[in-house]
């Protein structure tokens, strides 16, 4: 160790004897492990258990966890402080590229007077056995990339790395939890309180006194800062929170407009019809038939891409410019549909809101921002993310059944033509494998999710290696030793887009490593870049084609001039 690190060293110790303080109890850490979150974390029914505490930082997708009992919506940027002793169930995980690390460690007490440690239990800052804070982009990054890096240096990593690390994670948290809510944000929160109740709530009779109760102010108070809050009054605000939830069970429902009046909060069904017609411009019994004509935004490109081909223009769509595919994007322009650009892994409330929507379409990250939506407009989630089971079921929302039968009849009849054309690829029992490699490590593509995973190896039949037959994920994770295993006969790479995170080092880690040259399918150049753009991110109608399209012309390239 050079002499500059050895006074790093001596630095870093300095930092490390800086007493944290909780009340007047002095402690120290000590960093126990770091791991990569594998694949049970992306599996239904796992369980994990924490003898020390321990941060989880989520690098890229969203999970749902039971986390001492109670369930917790997990999703990119995240860092999730939990206690000695903890359990974590994962009760949703495997659809959304979740992935990130865990770090354990230990806490001591010291005595006073005394270089005596002795053990000390630590308590998240915040009440409860856990606590979730939010990291911004750039943070993130940095973090991840100290975590990602192999140091050649054992005794640099062991001594410094990790502790410091640990130090950092634990100063989120307080930073967090130091921001002490004042008069007014404590106001703040009982507006929002009230608000929610509202949401949880719509079905029953609900009074403005009721609400300023739980606000913890006088009704008159209330209903002026609600008003500044929401734009609205709060019994407007729950009129048309109703008035989406009867919308939306006109849309999914076969029931009349009675009981949808009462399960949406109306006691007097006449009152419901006048209002209907009154805030939504037509009476209940036509709503269903008015949808394709609303005002609709969009949340994801694929959902606008395959409403576009069944004749129905949405208003917007929420995109996110370095994911959204090119043909995508001429599509958009060409149909004058407007284009909302937001950050990765975001759905921003406001814009969505100021767009005025009269019905939103797509799924979203997390409940929390489902609720803030549902109070915006009425809302249709929970889509699939398999092209052709999306197609079925925004043409049943739209009835627009006869579009998408004959959309489904073309695809079907290219999906035909590229299997025939793939038959001595499938008749010789060749591996394909689709290996994702992200800024920090690597994930192959499980044979029986959805997406392309169906596409390859069950629409058109194509063979995977038999060692990824137990990846239940979309993406699973894959070491090095497990591609060896694997050692598919065509390997097609996905270099991951996630913004400020590059995968130029994995990429070259991967190229210079001895397992790369052993591959058969490198050996015989049989290797292809697909870009997420169009794979993941652009599957559509349009998307499928030319999905189609390179996937016949990469395994066999005589294909086209055979179909024709």
């Amino acid at each position: 160790m050079s002499l500059k690190d050895t006074k790093v060293v001596k630095l870093i110790r300095m930092i490390v004897r800086e007493i944290v303080m909780s009340g007047k109890k002095q402690w120290i850490v000590q960093w126990k492990s770091t791991q990569a979150l594998t694949h049970q974390w992306m599996s239904i029914g796992e369980y994990h258990s924490f003898i020390h505490p321990a941060f989880i930082l989520i690098i890229d997708g969203q999970a749902i966890w039971k986390i001492n009992g109670e369930r917790v919506q997990v999703s990119f940027g995240q860092l999730i402080a939990v206690e000695a002793y903890s359990l974590i169930e994962v009760l949703e995980g495997g659809q959304l590229d979740l992935s990130g690390w865990c770090l354990e460690f230990n806490t001591y007490g010291i005595a006073d007077n005394t270089p005596t440690l002795t053990e000390y239990s630590w308590s998240v800052p915040v009440e409860g056995t856990y606590q979730k804070v939010q990291l911004t982009g750039g943070i993130l990054a940095n973090i991840s990339q100290h975590l990602s890096q192999e140091e050649a240096d054992q005794q640099y990593e062991l001594s410094i790395k990790h502790p410091y690390m640990i130090y950092e994670l634990l100063n989120y948290l307080y930073m967090d939890r130091m921001h002490q809510p004042d008069d007014q944000q404590t106001l703040t929160q009982g507006i929002i309180r009230s608000a929610e109740y509202m949401q949880t709530h719509y079905d029953q009779v609900i009074t403005r006194k009721q609400l300023s109760e739980i606000a913890g102010v006088s009704p008159w108070y209330y209903s002026r800062k609600f008003s500044e809050r929401f734009g609205k009054s709060p019994l407007e605000y729950l009129a048309s929170f109703r008035m989406y939830r009867a919308q939306e069970q006109l849309i999914f429902t076969q029931i009349n407009s009675q009981d949808i009046a009462k399960k949406s909060g109306f006691e007097d069904t006449h009152y419901f019809s006048r209002r209907f017609k009154q805030l939504v411009g037509v009476s209940p019994s036509l709503y269903a038939d008015s949808l394709s004509s609303r005002r609709i935004v969009c949340l994801s490109s694929t959902c606008a891409d395959i409403m576009i081909h069944l004749g129905i223009i949405p208003y917007a769509v929420i995109v996110t410019p370095i994911l959204l595919a090119p043909h995508q994007f001429k599509k958009f322009e060409a149909h004058a549909v407007k284009m909302v650009e937001i950050a990765q892994y975001e759905q921003d409330i406001g814009q969505i809101q100021q767009l005025e929507p009269e019905l939103l379409v797509g799924n979203v990250w997390s409940e929390e921002v489902r609720q803030q939506l549902r109070a915006i407009a009425p809302l249709i989630t929970s889509l699939s993310i398999d092209v052709m089971t999306l197609l079925e079921q925004l043409s049943s929302v739209f009835n627009k059944q006869t579009e998408a039968q004959q959309l489904q009849i073309q695809l079907e009849q290219e999906i035909t033509i590229a299997k025939q054309a793939l038959q001595p690829i499938i008749n010789a029992k060749a591996t394909i494998m689709v290996l994702r490699v992200e800024p920090f490590g690597y994930r192959y593509l499980g044979v029986d999710a959805v997406g392309i995973a169906r596409l390859l190896y069950h629409q058109l039949d194509l063979s995977a290696p038999e060692v990824l037959q137990e990846g239940k994920a979309w993406f699973n994770p894959c070491t090095f030793d497990l591609l060896l295993s694997a050692n598919p006969d065509y390997l097609f790479i996905e270099k991951r887009i996630i913004e400020q995170f590059s995968t130029e080092e994995s990429m070259n880690k991967l190229i210079d490593s001895d397992v790369w040259q052993q591959l058969k399918a490198v050996q015989q150049q049989q290797v292809f870049d697909m870009d997420t753009r169009l794979w993941v991110e652009g599957r559509g109608i349009q998307g499928y084609t030319m999905i189609l399209d390179e996937i016949t012309t990469h395994l066999n390239p005589t294909s086209k001039n055979s179909a024709q």
